[in-house]
């Protein structure tokens, strides 16, 4: 595994990041999460983790769907980035399966299902470990745009 933002180009065809101002993972946004995002090349996949506070919580002690929808969405194009393409979201649907509460740890996981030229299919999943068992509280699937095609597929 491995950091692969530095790696990344800061424009591409359709995008720009130059800025570093993601409410997700960017480090110059001053509200944002600043997530660090780890990229396995290989797998093609994503990890990150994250305990949200009080000020991402949407019903008393529940962390606000909206965010994490957001983290979703980004560790997905992180996942992408393994192969060393922007990409910009397209559909994404979100199954909530249990409460994330605020304080506790929530693993990220985002990983390429199927590319397509300019298209790609992925998957995320954000979970806890409870008793030391994996607890699915969270999963989405997106479609993406690649900035630039990809023959891997």
């Amino acid at each position: 595994m491995m950091n692969i933002k530095d790696e990344m180009p800061k424009e591409g065809n359709k995008v720009t990041w130059e800025d570093d101002g993601c409410f997700v993972c960017g480090r110059a946004n001053t509200i944002g999460l600043k997530l660090d995002f780890e990229v396995d090349k290989e797998k093609n996949t994503s990890k990150s983790e994250v305990v949200f506070t009080r000020e991402y919580q949407g019903w008393d002690k529940v962390v606000h769907g909206g965010i994490l929808a957001a983290v979703l969405d980004d560790a997905m194009a992180y996942a992408l980035m393994s192969l060393e393409n922007l990409a910009i979201t397209t559909r994404m649907t979100v199954t909530y399966r249990k409460p994330v509460m605020i304080g506790e740890k929530l693993y990220l996981e985002g990983s390429v299902v199927k590319l397509k030229s300019r298209l790609a299919t992925t998957r995320a999943a954000g979970y806890t470990i409870e008793n030391d068992e994996k607890v699915i509280k969270v999963e989405a699937e997106g479609t993406f745009y690649l900035d630039h095609p990809t023959k891997r597929g």
